[in-house]
């Protein structure tokens, strides 16, 4: 049985390091302003995504949290990846024992977003969706992207108002509305079609892959019995078509708080399915998270399959009820699951499910 964590998102993310204000950083450390470096198309690469601004993480001599510290790695620090390896001892207080090994130093892995730097080539023009109006899908391409903010910061989304410097991140996907040329540069404006106040954004068109009607079409759309089976005791996940497992990952679902799994187990009909969605809760307090690619709805209460991109920790419970993957699980499943959802608009709301494709949460205790 895998060891699972009784940690919140929340609490995990303050794993990353102290957090402390800008002003009391050290001038040289104050890295989360400056713009993204270029880095090769083939390297591997990882971006430090655990903890809050001004967090920071220790690289080791040696893969071993009891391991001497040699540098130190801050939130959003990109770097290089020379391979992965596991612990040189079994840690008894994490499931993972995966390292990343750079330059610098070995990190622990579940804290670093793998990433890769892709340049795209800008379009001409946006496509025209079925009203008539330009726009498109797309993904971002980068480790870390930088934005101009179109409007008042003052009202703009939680995440916005209090980034010191607010940008987007690899594997991110939101909706492209318009275009232009600005110091030199090809830029799309970007919002959020779904979850979000009405904030827009011009980036670096570069840093944008635009997502194509093909790569999203239905995988396997013949087939009638299709099942999702998520087991929570391992944090892994099985597609079915019948009695064949046709997919496995692993994910990372809701933690037990209070004597109750936020994840619900029993069986559950898919609802509603979006490219690309807003998620916040807790007024804001918990957690408010742009441009999550690859939503399936399976639950009232918003429960979801969908890809994160602020931690790679999976194999351990530690959402709020929703179950996490990876970005390219998170696309196939969302491919493969019924109903089935048009490039525009891209979400698609069933009432009563008859069609949709059921999700099992086997929870592997009594009641």
């Amino acid at each position: 049985m895998k060891f699972t964590q009784s940690l919140s998102r929340r609490e995990f993310l303050k794993l990353g390091g102290m957090v402390a204000g800008a002003a009391m950083l050290p001038k040289n450390a104050l890295r989360y302003a400056r713009r993204a470096q270029q880095f090769s198309e083939d390297a591997n690469l990882g971006r430090v995504c655990v903890g809050d601004i001004g967090a920071w993480h220790e690289l080791k001599s040696e893969p071993s949290m009891d391991a001497p510290k040699v540098a130190t790695a801050w939130r959003d620090d990109v770097l290089e990846i020379k391979r992965e390896v596991v612990a040189t001892a079994l840690d008894y207080n994490r499931y993972n024992q995966r390292w990343y090994e750079t330059p610098n130093g070995y990190i622990y892995a579940p804290m670093v977003q793998p990433v890769k730097f892709k340049v795209n080539t800008p379009v001409a023009q946006l496509p025209l969706d079925n009203e008539g109006k330009p726009g498109m899908w797309v993904e971002i391409t980068q480790p870390v992207v930088d934005m101009e903010l179109a409007g008042s910061k003052e009202n703009a989304s939680y995440w916005i108002r209090t980034a010191m410097v607010p940008r987007l991140y690899y594997s991110q996907v939101y909706w492209a509305s318009n275009i232009r040329q600005a110091n030199g540069k090809t830029q799309y404006l970007l919002y959020e079609k779904y979850g979000a106040l009405p904030d827009s954004y011009w980036v670096d068109a570069e840093a944008c892959r635009p997502i194509t009607a093909e790569e999203i079409a239905p995988i396997h759309p013949d087939v009638g019995d299709k099942l999702i089976k998520i087991d929570y005791q391992n944090q892994t996940l099985s597609c079915l078509e019948g009695n064949r497992e046709v997919y496995f990952c692993e994910v990372s679902t809701g933690y037990k708080r209070d004597g109750e799994y936020l994840t619900p187990g029993g069986v559950h009909t898919i609802w509603r399915k979006l490219v690309s969605v807003h998620m916040s809760a807790g007024g804001v307090s918990e957690y408010d998270s742009p441009g999550i690619g690859w939503t399936t709805i399976f639950h009232a209460d918003g429960q979801a399959i969908h890809a994160v991109y602020w931690h790679n920790n999976f194999g351990s419970a530690l959402s709020h009820g929703c179950v996490n993957c990876r970005p390219d699980d998170a696309k196939w499943i969302w491919r493969w699951c019924n109903p089935q959802v048009n490039y525009y608009p891209g979400e698609l709301t069933v009432q009563g499910g008859a069609n949709s494709t059921k999700v099992e949460v086997d929870l592997g205790v009594l009641g």
